[in-house]
């Protein structure tokens, strides 16, 4: 027999079974509020003992009782537990289903970078102006970097297509910019026309912006280069200068002359008149030995130079003003 039957059979064989409370167990279970369950079960503790008598039969029935509603509040309690266990798994296998199809949006969003395969956003990579790839931030910035020391990347391409610095400055570090755009004018120059520090511990590229008759300042060291032959600076002609030469050459057998000042230096030819020049500069000098106007015993006219169309021989006394050489 049953515990729950013999509660039964022995409370109806009392004679106080009217006043014993009688409760349908398995309602219990189905109580949605574990609250509510509690407060019935004490109140139903409460009852029993309020009818508690002498008798033993009926003592013991309410004792089976008694530890019958024990049991059903522990079954209860953990029958509501794992209710609410359930549902909390529940909820959380949909937090993060739901967490994973943003994790894969997210991810769909993302874009790859030619340079290092990482996965980026929009807003943290670089468009390349090809319309096909992307570039992070460090990729971009070692793509200029490279090209700083690699003219055969000049300028930057994807695709055979120029990555512009006016589009990426905003992305690249300022020092970065700096020397990019300060190598950029060396590029852009020539290769022949390109006039670097002849310091052996310098050797820096000198714009034409720092390039003045034919004279480079180094802006780093402050050293001064010939552009023409490449080494320190000299006074006078260029001895590799070979049109200047050639020029002088003529100047010679023809009986030409030369202005003396240091800023000038034109060749000049007279076809008619005096020997008293005055050049475009506004420096006045003999036209037969080169110097200062008034400085030297040269006749002042030659007969064969005050008329037109006549031979324009070359005097005796001719001398090329020669400029001083370092």
């Amino acid at each position: 027999m049953s515990t729950r039957a013999l509660v039964d059979e022995r409370i109806l064989s009392s004679p106080y079974h009217s006043l014993i409370p009688r409760t349908n167990m398995n309602s219990f279970y189905k109580s949605e509020n574990v609250g509510l369950t509690g407060l019935i079960i004490r109140l139903q503790r409460e009852d029993i003992g309020e009818v508690a008598r002498d008798d033993e039969a009926l003592s013991f029935a309410l004792e089976l009782q008694l530890q019958e509603l024990s049991i059903v509040e522990t079954d209860i309690a953990d029958h509501h537990f794992a209710i609410k266990w359930l549902g909390q798994l529940d909820c959380d296998y949909k937090l993060a289903l739901a967490l994973s199809n943003l994790h894969h949006e997210a991810d769909a969003a993302l874009l790859t970078c030619t340079g290092c395969d990482s996965r980026f956003t929009r807003h943290q990579s670089f468009k390349a102006p090809c319309d096909r790839h992307f570039f992070c931030f460090e990729c971009l910035a070692n793509f200029f970097e490279y090209t700083i020391g690699d003219e055969s990347l000049y300028p930057p391409k994807c695709c055979d297509t120029e990555i512009s610095l006016d589009n990426v400055k905003k992305m690249l570090d300022d020092k970065l910019v700096a020397r990019y755009e300060k190598k950029k004018i060396e590029y852009d120059t020539e290769p022949t026309k390109r006039t670097y520090c002849h310091g052996l511990k310098c050797n820096t590229f000198i714009p034409e912006s720092s390039i003045e008759n034919d004279v480079a300042t180094c802006s780093d060291c402050g050293k001064r280069t010939c552009t023409i032959c490449k080494e320190k600076s000299h006074r006078g002609d260029c001895p590799k200068d070979e049109d200047t030469q050639s020029l002088l050459d003529m100047a010679e057998k023809e009986g030409w002359q030369r202005c003396y000042n240091t800023k000038c230096h034109r060749v000049v030819v007279l076809t008619i008149g005096c020997n008293h020049i005055t050049c475009r500069c506004g420096a006045q000098f003999c036209y037969i030995c080169g110097a200062r106007w008034k400085t030297c015993l040269c006749p002042h006219m030659n007969e064969a130079y005050l008329l037109a169309g006549n031979d324009r021989p070359r005097h005796a006394e001719h001398r090329l003003f020669q400029p001083p050489q370092d």
